[in-house]
């Protein structure tokens, strides 16, 4: 098979893989992808267990409680955010997994030896037991609450804080919060306003009945209890927007963002208010998600926003 006839072969395989996700399909185990191109938004729960993914490029914004044990992921790039999923027993030997973040992953046992680190975010992760050999890293690689190798727990970097230091700056008159990481912290009830959030990522955090406000408030929220908070940004239309996944949005009032763009990945919005309110109509990435008025949207799908989600037509979905 010449270069031109294994290009169109994978494209193809993938052009298949992500039809039959759109369809529901969600079992993919030990399927052959070697050398295929993988471009998506979102893939959730789906099982990769032991499919051959060698030389592959998987440009997915979301993987989401995905499995690839004792996947094949030799020399693989990941242009990806990995949340929950488990890679345990994986081969990734000379994988590329620069500028990911990956949080709650489980790599135990996996062979990472080669692999490229570089500024990549690994939080909450397992590492226990894994090959961690000729591993290529940078100062911008960052372990929070990470376990290595050997058991222990690595946190190594300043962007880190717990709620503790994070009350305490702000209390002593600090605003300035961008690229911030916060993990399984509790700031129920917080008060935090004129604050620049953006950039900040916030995962299993303890935000119910917060305040969040200030001119930019655009971070990312995973896997966060954000029940009856207020997300406010103080100046409307900048373009900006948070991104959540996988969090619980119920009765939250949410103001001030341009939506269009945004991507809403398995969360619960059931009772906000404000989604919708502001900004131009666009398209918006859905996925498992239940809207303020209660309406389910499976997805996946990118469609127009009316200026209110509560005018949504599932059906039309």
């Amino acid at each position: 098979m010449d270069e031109f006839e294994e290009f169109i072969r994978g494209r193809a395989l993938a052009e298949g893989i992500i039809k039959r996700y759109e369809t529901g399909e969600r079992n993919f185990t030990a399927i052959e992808l070697k050398h295929t191109v993988i471009c998506d938004t979102c893939f959730m729960d789906v099982d990769f267990s032991r499919v051959n993914l060698q030389e592959c490029l998987l440009k997915v914004d979301y993987l989401v409680n995905a499995s690839f044990t004792y996947a094949n992921l030799e020399w693989t790039s990941f242009s990806a955010s990995l949340i929950n999923c488990n890679l345990s027993n994986a081969n990734l030997r000379g994988s590329s997994l620069k500028s990911t973040r990956l949080i709650g992953v489980d790599l135990t046992s996996a062979d990472l030896s080669g692999a490229d680190l570089r500024e990549t975010q690994l939080i909450g992760c397992n590492l226990r037991n894994a090959n961690l050999t000729g591993i290529r890293t940078t100062e911008g690689t960052i372990f929070c609450d990470t376990i290595m190798p050997d058991g222990r727990i690595e946190t190594n970097s300043p962007k880190v804080v717990n709620a503790q230091e994070l009350l305490k700056r702000y209390a002593d008159g600090e605003r300035d919060f961008r690229d911030i990481i916060l993990h399984r912290v509790d700031l129920s009830g917080a008060n935090l306003r004129a604050v620049n959030l953006c950039g900040a990522y916030f995962s299993h955090v303890n935000l119910q009945g917060a305040i969040l406000e200030g001119e930019d408030v655009s971070a990312e929220f995973v896997c966060c209890d954000m029940r009856d908070i207020q997300l406010i940004s103080t100046i409307p239309d900048n373009g900006h927007h948070p991104r959540f996944c996988c969090s619980d949005l119920r009765r939250a009032q949410l103001g001030w963002f341009d939506w269009c763009g945004s991507k809403f990945i398995g969360n619960n919005f059931q009772g906000a208010k404000g989604i919708g309110d502001y900004g131009i109509d666009g398209p918006a990435f859905i996925h498992n998600t239940i809207w303020d008025g209660g309406s389910f949207v499976a997805g996946p799908t990118w469609g127009l926003r009316p200026l209110n989600f509560r005018d949504i037509d599932p059906s039309s979905f």
